[in-house]
């Protein structure tokens, strides 16, 4: 599979995303800007919200948004990834595509989404006169490690949804308890340290994010976990490409 015949994939994934509506790719733009502002504005000014330990009124907000925008790009990419054969059955069907690979037009499309939603973000941070941290700078490390974790849970997870269809919906289900068990909308500070220990352990998106958290507000970063989860992130994607490669003909005979 060409890198052209990838972005050409990705490229119709974001046109469909937004087909039949007025605004058609704009609303890429949107999206964004209206999440930012109900972060930003709705709970740093007028809900008042804060951040343990930062007196900035727009702090919680940033947290939120730091936090949010990664894991949209994670979840998106995780959920789009573990059904991509069956969706793209149709093509499977008569055209000779390679399965391993077919699924990174998928990461390709939320990166482009995702670089849009921090553009923007980058933009308000301008206007609020927040300068982002100098961890900022290892940002596109952190966001490969997570996107490669997804694909590679992906792939595994793709092969299991042609034979089993409730695999669609038991990764939306624990995506949505993985996002309440990650630190997006609650700061590690209000669980006690031994639960944030256990957290981070079991929890790959815990470090993750805590390293997003900290390239645009004050805090540390794990850099030892970040190996640790490089590591895994490759592990995770060589064995979901075995996997797929092992069950290709099974897949293919399936669909």
């Amino acid at each position: 599979m060409t890198p052209a015949l990838l972005w050409n994939f990705a490229r119709q994934e974001l046109v469909d995303r937004y087909a039949g509506s007025a605004l058609g790719f704009a609303w890429a733009f949107l999206q964004p800007i209206v999440t930012l502002f109900i972060f930003v504005v709705i709970f740093g000014q007028v809900m008042s919200a804060r951040l343990p330990g930062v007196s900035d009124t727009h702090g919680y907000g940033i947290y939120l948004a730091s936090g949010m925008l990664p894991w949209i790009a994670f979840a998106n990419t995780l959920s789009r990834a573990s059904s991509v054969f069956v969706d793209k059955k149709g093509v499977l069907s008569k055209v000779g595509l390679s399965l391993p690979m077919l699924p990174v037009f998928i990461v390709l499309a939320e990166s482009v989404t995702f670089v849009i939603g921090l553009g923007i973000f980058l933009l308000v941070l301008v206007l609020l006169n927040h300068a982002p941290e100098p961890q900022v700078l290892i940002l596109p490390w952190v966001f490969l490690i997570q996107q490669m974790l997804a694909l590679g849970m992906g792939l595994i997870l793709a092969v299991l949804n042609v034979f089993l269809r409730d695999v669609r919906e038991a990764v939306a289900m624990v995506i949505q308890l993985w996002f309440w068990v990650t630190p997006i909308v609650w700061a590690p500070q209000i669980v006690p340290p031994e639960l944030y220990r256990v957290i981070s352990m079991i929890n790959p998106m815990a470090p993750i994010t805590s390293a997003y958290h900290a390239m645009f507000l004050p805090g540390t970063i794990d850099y030892t976990a970040l190996m640790l989860l490089a590591l895994l992130a490759t592990a995770m994607l060589g064995a979901g490409y075995v996997f797929v490669k092992r069950m290709e003909k099974d897949v293919r005979d399936f669909l």
